[in-house]
């Protein structure tokens, strides 16, 4: 083909191409603009799903027993939806609009107030209906007036019990020391909550009284001091609790060990029986009380095993079920509380235990009958399995001690050839004794 004839080819096809770009240009310029609500809606979906769940319903192994009902239910008021419009605890929501009138009402300009807040939970709608178990069928107002509501309702009850010069004479919530426990452990169950980055931001828009309060969280802490075994100051010093999930999850927190998890190197798994503390005492390693930043502070060490002294209030037997019950919906928690559990109801086995631990000055309190303290860690944790036992390296130490104190003792009386053993034991062979017969059988038993 002549050059002349391969440029009119080039310029043809050049000329068609053109004439398509001109034709899909001209197709864009009628396309509808896009909805940018319906963008909107994507971008927030999008984000939602990165966003993660923290809210859940305690799982069905915990809901065993006749009376399990008051242990993780709310008794009086109902928090987020999983127990929204439930009849018996409708008698609160009274109180809770008189709460949020009062908090929003500091301002002169309510209804500009009232706008800000719902304004900031509109926006983050799709964030805390992510925060939820499962899918909320909720609709979007009546959504964000529960969660602004019940948000409000909290921080006016934080402020009121900080603040006396919040609360009025007459304020019902605050007459009946019983009532005002039964609330706050409502407040603390797992079905029960509401994101805290929820009330972080409620907190920065409404006109508040802060008094030397300056974040949700301190005041959140302030709150729960009955429930909370250490020094408040002391945490706030130590943790930061801004990246909380909810107010469970903050208490959470506050209990953890102030040191680090026993590493032995051995990955043995757990699934043996613990022993219990007489067992442990008889074994020849002493048992001792300590003061600690933690109660899960538990520690061994030059044949002590240091367990810290508590305090045993009514609150416990919920909140540390709802803690364990939390430590099981997120799997990327290490088990502290459940460990401690599992950790007491082992060395706790009897009523010999219980009475070496009056005496050692372990318990130092106890509201209730001293019989039901036997069964009391043992309800905590029911039909839970436990897969990472936060105290088993400190235990792997506790038991390599036992054995090489047994080793002494089994050499000393086969030189004996067990005739002095017999005729005159002496008073660490008095306490071994019955530890050597538990031995025997549990060869027996796998034999």
């Amino acid at each position: 083909m002549h050059a002349r004839g391969m440029m009119k080819l080039m310029e043809a096809d050049h000329s068609e191409k053109q004439e398509r770009r001109d034709q899909i240009a001209l197709d864009i310029t009628r396309l509808e603009p896009v909805d940018e609500d319906l963008t909107t809606s994507i971008r927030e979906k999008l984000e939602a799903i990165s966003f993660p769940c923290s809210i859940y319903y305690v799982p069905d192994r915990f809901l065993t027993g006749e009376d399990f009902d008051k242990y993780y239910y709310p008794q009086m008021v109902s928090i987020g939806p999983f127990h929204h419009n439930k009849i018996h605890l409708q008698h609160m929501e009274k109180h809770k609009w008189e709460y949020l009138n009062a908090l929003l009402g500091r301002n002169l300009n309510l209804d500009s107030t009232l706008e800000s807040c719902v304004k900031v939970v509109k926006e983050l709608e799709p964030k805390i209906r992510a925060s939820y178990q499962g899918n909320l069928s909720i609709q979007s107002d009546e959504f964000i007036r529960m969660i602004l509501l019940d948000a409000c309702f909290i921080i006016e009850l934080f402020l009121r019990y900080a603040i006396r010069g919040l609360r009025r004479r007459d304020d019902p919530l605050f007459r009946s020391p019983e009532k005002f426990h039964t609330l706050r452990n409502d407040l603390s169950l797992l079905e029960n909550q509401i994101p805290f980055f929820v009330l972080q931001k409620i907190f920065n828009v409404v006109p508040i009284h802060k008094d030397g309060y300056s974040s949700i969280s301190e005041l959140s802490l302030r709150f729960f001091k009955p429930l909370i075994p250490t020094d408040v100051q002391l945490l706030q010093e130590k943790y930061s609790f801004e990246g909380s999930y909810h107010l469970l999850d903050l208490i959470w927190k506050s209990y953890l060990p102030s040191f680090s998890k026993v590493h032995l190197g051995k990955n043995t798994g757990f699934g043996r029986i613990l022993q219990s503390a007489s067992e442990v005492q008889q074994s020849g390693i002493k048992v001792k009380a300590i003061e600690a930043e933690s109660i899960l502070d538990v520690k061994f060490g030059n044949g002590v095993l240091f367990i810290p002294c508590m305090n045993i209030h009514s609150y416990m037997a919920a909140l540390f079920r709802n803690l364990v019950a939390m430590e099981h919906c997120h799997s990327e928690k290490m088990k502290h509380i459940t460990s401690y559990v599992f950790l007491m109801k082992g060395l706790i086995q009897s009523q010999k235990d219980v009475k070496l631990f009056y005496r050692r000055h372990i318990i130092l309190s106890y509201v209730g009958k001293k019989d039901d303290l036997v069964n009391l860690f043992k309800n905590m944790c029911g039909n839970v399995d436990l897969d990472k036992f936060y105290y088993e390296g400190m235990w792997d130490q506790l038991k390599d001690y036992g054995g090489t104190k047994w080793e002494v003792w089994l050499c000393k009386m086969k030189r004996n050839d067990f005739g002095s053993f017999v005729s005159s034991p002496s008073t660490e062979t008095k306490e071994l004794l019955p530890v050597v017969a538990l031995q025997n059988e549990s060869l027996a038993f796998h034999d």
